[in-house]
Order: structure tokens, then C-alpha cells, then sequence
């Protein structure tokens, strides 16, 4: 497919400027800038990141075409297209385009993720772990959510040993503590996911969420004593905060849940 020539480029470039107005500043900057440099491929791969964002599908695709016809070997260009075609739930083609990406820049980590998204996508999970773990061992500082999408592909033993792992080397990480605090319960380690609690709560400067975590999984597991006697700590740690927090109406809301919770036996948590 050949792009579309550059007066059509210029009407739809027009079309989508009036649809979003929230891009009209970045498309003027790279609309004066492809006139006057009309054969930069990254100007037209730019152009076209900037529709994807917004998610003008058609638009980004025919920047993309463009710049692929000006530097048919751009490794950006293809994990550009690639991401293009996962955003549009199009996993084997963007794969095609990811290959060639990662086949011409291997030490670019964002395409390696994408190219595990789409394994992914076509269920080839063993694959797409192995891509994810070669982004995790070079990245200095992955991100936790990239840490979660690791351990989603893993059995819940594995995942949970992974995010240890993880944690140990890391510290508390809010996001990675409550995911192995969910699996421990699913696995039925419920005093190893109360002593974690111990552990986030003596840590933490505001307790109440935690010690109405605490509650909910000893109510689970119909320890109803010291479900309330939890639910009890976390009130008064509600009512220990200052006036202008505890006043607030979230704190409110708080305070009469856990009220609730702890006086009547029969109320039972999601």
C-alpha cells in the first residue's frame, strides 16, 4: 500500500486539527516543519505518534506510510506500525512489524515490550515471558507495572516468588505488596499475608488501609474476632489523624464503614 500523496496528507491533517483541538499546537509545529523539510521521515513518524495518542488510527497509518516510503529501514517506523496495529487489536501483524524493529535495533527495550504484548496477544505466553525477562534483566529500573505484566504469565507460586524477589531488592513497592498480598490469599497463605500486612502496616505513616485490608481477609477466612477487633484498630487510627484529614469525606465514609464492619458480624467484604 503506498501512501497517500501529500495533498491528501494535507486534508487529513486538516480533518483531524478540527476533531481534536487539545493537538492543534504539536500538528502546527510539525506541519511547518514538514513543509519545510518534506523528505524527514521522523517528522512524518512524529506526526503520526501524535494521531496515535489521540487514536486517529487513519491518520497515524498514513504518516506512517510516508515515512516508510522516505527510510524503508527505520527501525521506529516499523515499532511505530507495530504499535499502531496492537492498539488495533491486530497482534500477528504488528508481531511482523516488531520483528523487523527488534531485528534492526535489538537493544530497543520499547519494542521488546511491545513484541511480548503481541506474543501475548496470539497466546504464546511462554515466548512473550521470555521477551519480558530479557526487558526486565536490562532495564536498571523497570516499572512496577511492567514487573505485574512479568508475573501475569506466571502460575501463582512462580508469580509470587518473582515479586519477592523483586521486592527484596527493591523495598516496599505498593503496587508489587498488594499483588503478592492478593496471591498468598488465593493460595491460602493467609498467616504469611497477615504478617505481610504486619510488615506494610508498622511501615506506613497512614495505617487505616492497611489494618481494613487486614480485616476483610481475617472476615474471609471467618476469623470474625479478629476481624473486628482489626476493623476497630482501623477506626481509631481514622480517629487519631488530625482534624482536616479526619474530616474529610473520605475519612467520613471511612469511619462509618468501618463502624459497621466491626460491630456487626453479618457484614461481609468483597
Amino acid at each position: 500500500m503506498r501512501a497517500p500523496p501529500p495533498i491528501l496528507l494535507v486534508v487529513l491533517v486538516a480533518t483531524a486539527l478540527r476533531a481534536h483541538p487539545e493537538i492543534e499546537a504539536g500538528l502546527a509545529r510539525l506541519n511547518t516543519a514538514v513543509a519545510t523539510q518534506p523528505g524527514n521521515a521522523d517528522l512524518y513518524l512524529e506526526r503520526g505518534e501524535l494521531y496515535a495518542r489521540h487514536e486517529e488510527w487513519f491518520h497515524a497509518e498514513a504518516n506512517y506510510l510516508t515515512a516508510a516510503e522516505l527510510a524503508p529501514r527505520h527501525a521506529g517506523i516499523f515499532r511505530a506500525r507495530g504499535a499502531l496495529a496492537l492498539a488495533r487489536r491486530l497482534p500477528a501483524e504488528a508481531l511482523s512489524f516488531l520483528n523487523e524493529a527488534r531485528d534492526l535495533d535489538p537493544a530497543d527495550l520499547s519494542t521488546r515490550i511491545l513484541r511480548a504484548r503481541a506474543l501475548r496477544q496470539l497466546g504464546r505466553n511462554v515466548e512473550s515471558g521470555e521477551e519480558l525477562d530479557h526487558v526486565l534483566r536490562q532495564s536498571r529500573s523497570p516499572s512496577p507495572d511492567l514487573i505485574l505484566e512479568r508475573a501475569a504469565l506466571l502460575s501463582p507460586p512462580e508469580s509470587l516468588r518473582m515479586l519477592d524477589g523483586f521486592l527484596s531488592r527493591t523495598g516496599p513497592v505498593p503496587a508489587l505488596e498488594m499483588r503478592a498480598l492478593s496471591l498468598e490469599e488465593s493460595l491460602g497463605r493467609i498467616d504469611a499475608a497477615l504478617a505481610r500486612l504486619d510488615r506494610l502496616t508498622a511501615a506506613a505513616e497512614r495505617k487505616e488501609a492497611w489494618l481494613r485490608r487486614r480485616g476483610d481477609i481475617l472476615r474471609r477466612t471467618g476469623r470474625e474476632t479478629e476481624a473486628r477487633a482489626a476493623y476497630t484498630a482501623a477506626l481509631t487510627a481514622v480517629s487519631s489523624l488530625p482534624p482536616w484529614l479526619r474530616e474529610s469525606p473520605e475519612s467520613a465514609a471511612l469511619a462509618n464503614e468501618l463502624a459497621t464492619l466491626a460491630r456487626s458480624p453479618s457484614s461481609s467484604p468483597p
